[in-house]
């Protein structure tokens, strides 16, 4: 089993500063905010799998969770490395640091709203459902669950302008080394609205 570092969640605010934008996988155009029905399929769930080699979270998944989790999006950033996933109806973003592949500095796990309620961000497809939680090394993190896109924000004391991305995702790169790296999780379509919707209170 592998040890978690700093664990604690609670609730918080979604107010990115962000600047620069880049792709996993462009233009981004300002629209109004549209919200998926109940009875409609997860488009998150529906986003492709990655492969990784060295996956930290192997041996923390037991017999209940067995190939369920499945990982949709990686960043690399600084000394940083950012896993994104879905486990049944939640969202998960767990870090581990340059040197120590084993243990998770960081890790947030929460599970999108149901039926519309517990909205805690006026973001484009919500409604969403925030957890925080604070790491070793000065991490903390922020991670925006919804059914069919994710938000996140991330910050290091090495954090880095420049990241390296795979998936389904696009990374918005801070102003300066003392904002958070903002991830948004979704279809081309949903990433290009969240982005534009993030800008918007950079």
């Amino acid at each position: 089993m592998k040890r978690l570092t700093g664990y604690a969640v609670i609730g918080c605010a979604l107010l990115p500063a962000c600047v620069a934008c880049t792709s996993g996988e462009g233009g981004i155009t300002p629209s109004a905010l549209p919200s998926p029905s109940s009875a409609e399929p997860s488009r998150l769930l529906q986003l492709p799998a990655l492969d990784l080699a060295d996956d930290p979270l192997t041996e923390q998944d037991d017999s209940a969770h067995s190939g369920k989790r499945r990982v949709i999006g990686e960043v690399h950033n600084g000394l940083d490395r950012i896993i994104i996933y879905t486990t049944g109806q939640k969202c998960g973003l767990a870090t581990t640091r340059k040197g120590d592949r084993k243990n998770l500095s960081v890790h947030v796990l929460t599970a999108w709203p149901k039926d519309g309620t517990h909205e805690t961000t006026r973001l484009p497809y919500g409604p969403y459902l925030n957890s925080s939680a604070k790491g070793s090394h000065g991490t903390w993190a922020n991670l925006s669950c919804g059914k069919d896109a994710m938000v996140m924000k991330f910050f290091s004391p090495d954090i880095s302008k420049t990241s390296k991305p795979r998936g389904s995702l696009d990374v918005i790169q801070p102003q300066n080394t003392e904002s958070p790296v903002s991830i948004v999780v979704g279809t081309r379509e949903i990433r290009e609205k969240l982005s534009a919707a993030l800008k918007t209170h950079s």
